[in-house]
């Protein structure tokens, strides 16, 4: 996501989450293309390796509570932003 697009996305969440969202953030941070596989490496190596843990499932549980906070046209925004790979851990129900 752009920087323009994260700052939208985060001015609907709960002040403590945009708080974390933003945490270690740096202006300066090169952006990239992000494939799945590059996703879900980024999400272990920042919870740990849980044996018990299915990233793949608490990443789509993340999602989803985006989902339910987050209005449907940002929600939109923010999917549409995403490599389709990566999309596809986005639950749409």
């Amino acid at each position: 996501m752009t920087p323009e697009e994260m700052a939208d996305l985060s001015a609907q969440l709960p002040t403590l989450i945009r708080g974390i969202y933003f945490e270690g953030w740096k202006s300066d941070t090169q952006m990239w293309e992000r494939k799945k596989s590059d996703f879900v490496i980024c999400v272990r190596n920042s919870f740990g390796y849980e044996p018990d843990v299915d990233i793949d499932q608490a990443i789509k549980a993340v999602f989803r509570v985006l989902d339910r906070h987050i209005s449907h046209g940002e929600i939109v925004q923010v999917r549409n932003s995403m490599k389709k790979s990566l999309r596809q851990l986005w639950p749409m129900d």
